[in-house]
Formats: C-alpha cells, sequence, structure tokens
C-alpha cells in the first residue's frame, strides 16, 4: 500500500493509507455485485496490461512521458487499449477512424470531461470552456466564441493578427536564443486584442500575459498527474505549510492567477463599454447581446488561456522545421516572397496562393506532434465499438501522437514530408489540424483564429529571416531532439534570425 500512495503527487498525511484501503474494498464489493448482474460484460473490454486488486493499472501507468507509454502499449495490444486506475476505467484510442466514430458520430454521449478535483477545484480552472461538463454553460460560451471566431468572422480580425506580427518581426531583427516567449507575447496581445479591443492599458497586457504564461505552465504540469486530493478531497483543507502539501501551494498560486486572466480585464472591459469607449472587439459583440454575465467572461477568459498558448505551440512547430530541414525552409522562403515579389510583408489574404506553405504548416502539426494527447473525453452511456463494451464512465484518451504517425495511414511517418498534402492521395489522409484541434462537441472554439494568426505568423518569419544556429554550432539532427513532457510539446534550440 505504501508503494501505492507513494504514486500519489504531493500527499501530505500517507496515513490516510487505512482510509484508501477501506474505500477501494468498499468499491471493489460493489463493483463485483455489478458484474454478476451486468448483462454487458458479455462483451468482452478491450485488450489491455493485466491490472491488479483494488488499484488496476496505477502501478503500470506513466507519471511522465505519456505518449511513449500508450505507444508501447499499442504495439503490444491494438487500436483500442484498457486500463482502470483506482476504479476510473480507461481506454487510450490509437485508430483515427475509431476516434471518428467514438467522437465525432456520437458527439452527444461522448463529450463528457474527467479533470481532476486538484484541476477544478484546488488550482481554480472550473471556469475554463474545455474543461466545463457539457450543459447549458458550456454551449453558451461554445455559441459565444463562435460569434466572434466563427469561419464568416475571423476574417474582422486580420488587421490586428497583421499589426502584431510586423511588430514581432521588427522584435526578432538580429534575435539569437530561444523565441518561444517573444512569440507567445506577439500572439497574446492579438488574441487580447481580439477579445478586448485596444483600450486596455499597455501595462495590463503585459501583466496578463506574464500571469498566462506562468498559469499555462503550472496547468501543463497538473493536468497529466495523479493528485492525492483528487480522491480525498478533504486534503483541500489541509494549511498550505504542512509538510508535502506542495500541491496546496501549487493551487493558492493557480487560482490567484486564474481570477487575474478571468477577472480583471473582464472588469475594465465592462467600464470601457459603459463608457463608450472600448471600440469593436468580441467583448462589444458579446456585452451587446448577452449583457456582463459569467458566461461572457469565461468565454473572454478562455479564448486568451487556451488560444495562445496552442498557437505558440504551432508556430514554434513550424519555425523549428525551417531550423531542421533548409531545404524546406528555402521552398517556403521562395513561395512566399514569388507572390509578394520582395516588395512587401505578406498579408493573411495570400494564403491561397501559398501551397507549399499549407503542407509545410500541416506536417509542422503532424510531424512529432506537439499535442501527443488530446484533452480526455467521458463517455456518459455504454458505448459498443469494434465488438467491444465501454462502460458508462470510461476515459478516453485520443492518441495523437500515433494517429498523426501511424505507418499503415503515413507510409514514412519519421520523415518530415510537406509533399505528401499535395498529391492527390492527400484527400485520404487525416487533416492533422483536425486531430490536433479536438473532435465532436469538443473541437477547439478557436481553431480558426489559432489556424490564421499561427500561420501568418509562420510564413511572415520564414519569408523575412533565415533561421540558422548560433555561430559555432552545427544544425541540430530531427532524430536527436529532446522535447519537453507538457500538454503542448516543444522542443528547444538556441538559433538567430538573420
Amino acid at each position: 500500500m505504501e508503494h501505492t500512495l507513494s504514486r500519489l503527487s504531493d500527499s501530505p498525511l500517507k496515513l490516510i493509507g487505512v482510509t484508501i484501503s477501506i474505500a477501494m474494498i468498499g468499491y471493489a464489493l460493489v463493483k463485483g455485485l455489478r458484474k454478476m448482474t451486468d448483462k454487458s460484460n458479455r462483451l468482452p473490454l478491450p485488450p489491455g496490461p493485466p491490472r491488479r486488486f483494488l488499484i488496476g493499472n496505477l502501478l503500470e501507468f506513466p507519471k511522465d512521458r505519456f505518449y511513449e507509454r500508450f505507444c508501447e502499449w499499442q504495439r503490444e495490444y491494438g487500436d483500442i487499449v484498457s486500463l482502470e486506475i483506482l476504479g476510473t476505467p480507461m481506454i487510450i484510442v490509437n485508430s483515427h477512424e475509431i476516434v471518428q466514430e467514438l467522437l465525432n458520430k456520437r458527439p452527444s454521449s461522448t463529450a463528457g470531461r474527467n479533470a481532476g478535483y486538484m484541476v477544478l477545484q484546488v488550482m481554480g480552472l472550473h471556469w475554463i470552456t474545455p474543461l466545463i461538463q457539457p450543459g447549458t454553460h458550456h454551449s453558451n460560451q461554445r455559441k459565444m466564441l463562435r460569434r466572434g471566431m466563427g469561419p464568416q468572422r475571423v476574417a474582422s480580425h486580420d488587421s490586428k493578427i497583421e499589426k502584431n506580427t510586423r511588430n514581432l518581426i521588427i522584435t526578432l531583427q538580429n534575435f539569437q536564443g530561444d523565441p518561444r516567449h517573444l512569440i507567445l507575447q506577439a500572439l497574446g496581445k492579438s488574441i487580447i486584442e481580439v477579445a478586448y479591443g485596444t483600450k486596455l492599458p499597455t501595462s495590463m497586457s503585459k501583466e496578463i500575459s506574464s500571469w498566462n504564461i506562468e498559469l499555462g505552465e503550472l496547468a501543463n504540469r497538473a493536468f497529466f498527474n495523479v493528485w492525492a486530493v483528487d480522491f480525498l478531497h478533504f486534503l483541500r483543507f489541509v494549511p498550505s505549510w504542512t509538510p508535502g502539501a506542495n500541491f496546496k501551494r501549487i493551487g493558492n498560486r493557480t487560482t490567484w492567477l486564474s481570477d487575474q486572466i478571468r477577472c480583471v480585464p473582464f472588469e475594465k472591459a465592462k467600464r470601457l463599454h459603459k463608457s463608450g469607449e472600448i471600440g469593436h472587439c468580441l467583448a462589444t459583440d458579446l456585452l451587446d447581446e448577452f449583457g456582463p454575465s459569467d458566461d461572457v467572461m469565461d468565454a473572454l477568459g478562455t479564448l486568451y488561456f487556451a488560444g495562445s498558448e496552442t498557437t505558440a505551440a504551432a508556430v514554434m512547430a513550424f519555425i523549428n522545421a525551417l531550423l531542421f530541414f533548409p531545404e524546406v525552409s528555402k521552398k517556403v522562403y521562395e513561395e512566399v516572397t514569388g507572390v509578394t515579389e520582395g516588395t512587401r510583408l505578406p498579408r493573411i489574404s495570400d494564403r491561397p496562393n501559398l501551397p507549399y506553405s499549407e503542407a509545410v504548416w500541416k506536417e509542422a502539426f503532424r510531424w512529432n506532434t506537439f499535442t501527443p494527447i488530446n484533452i480526455p473525453h467521458v463517455n456518459t452511456q455504454d458505448e459498443v465499438i469494434n465488438g467491444y463494451f465501454i462502460k458508462a464512465g470510461t476515459v478516453i484518451n485520443a492518441n495523437n501522437g500515433f494517429i498523426l504517425s501511424d505507418p499503415n495511414v503515413w507510409g514514412d511517418p519519421e520523415n518530415f514530408r510537406p509533399e505528401r498534402f499535395l498529391v492527390e492521395e492527400a484527400n485520404h489522409l487525416p487533416n492533422p489540424l483536425s486531430v490536433v484541434f479536438g473532435y465532436g462537441k469538443r473541437v477547439c472554439s478557436g481553431m480558426y483564429l489559432a489556424d490564421r494568426s499561427g500561420f501568418h505568423v509562420s510564413t511572415t518569419v520564414a519569408a523575412l529571416y533565415d533561421v540558422v544556429p548560433l555561430e559555432g554550432k552545427s544544425r541540430p539532427k530531427p532524430e536527436l531532439a529532446q522535447y519537453t513532457d507538457a500538454l503542448f510539446r516543444c522542443v528547444y534550440f538556441w538559433w538567430v534570425c538573420v
């Protein structure tokens, strides 16, 4: 039991093992009785690693590098892998077709979430649209975000994207090092202006950006971890100074950051709206139509918190490809400058004339994808797929990393080859952007803005700068790249724009 408890991050009182044991035994007895009467058990569960009594696959479940272990299980057990963690059933789906069937074709019953008590309550992230359960609030917020950023409206924000891209390009002149923070700030400023307009004080924009970066790092660390407080909610009341209560200190900090990102700019936007000074932005449209509701506040906060990190990860993947593959960088440069004739900066409206750059953008999403695991879904009713029984309450993990590197689909997935999207056969390939941006009712509401702004930033950088290693350093080998372990993976190199 002690070894089991060591798997629970930052447990402050391991003597609570007795409590856990009693709860597990009770659960096991109830579960056993249900199995005796449940007709659905006539169908098998998907294959998976053997389970231990009471704790299931807790000891085998990875504490980090989830994608790597999930792919190992795929090789051993196939397209659907079944597990159980402390009574919670889970599957890992390694097939694009099966993901489509479960999450896109059955959206009403597979759109649930299972974010832990640590993330939602202790860390104060219960308001973020991608994490809340389906229902009125979720539907309202998605409707609000589509109003301002859907395919019919997203072009209205082009001037803001282009302006902030120009400012980023100036900042990158002769830049040396890791530019991720500069890219994140530039994209974040665009999103702030889309959400709240241009009247927020400059100092507030800088504060929001700083808060968002810190909150994103803490959330990445927490989301795919196992916390004692997820199972024993009373631990929330343990004082933060208690030895081993680091989870409580993380929670206090993220709750404060969450409140700043969610509430501070919204209160300022309400005052500007009331005085008529706010100008055109998503906040204006939503306040005019829906009034100053919590759903409006949460939709605007989600746009900034979730949008900047995802888009920055995509841009970094594209720019790293320019560093890894100079021949790709040269082709993108020649295509973009051929359209602009070398006399002006690229425009967002140039995109239809940049088919090779579009292919590189898709391949950057696919190759060693920066989102190897999608945010898990949960089914609210029993499902049957490929002859396997998936009972209600199962956590469904879409293994993007394998789906986008399945040799049976991609042929040579280890190669960065944008040309695969320029031939007729590309119509039969999964769209990497659709895989990364999610499925069913959980498709990212900001995907059109993220795609539009990310592509423009990426191709503008490629057109104006040659991304090369620092002086005295050799160009890194793609197969030796080391990636961060987070919800959005990055590979960091120190390089220079010339």
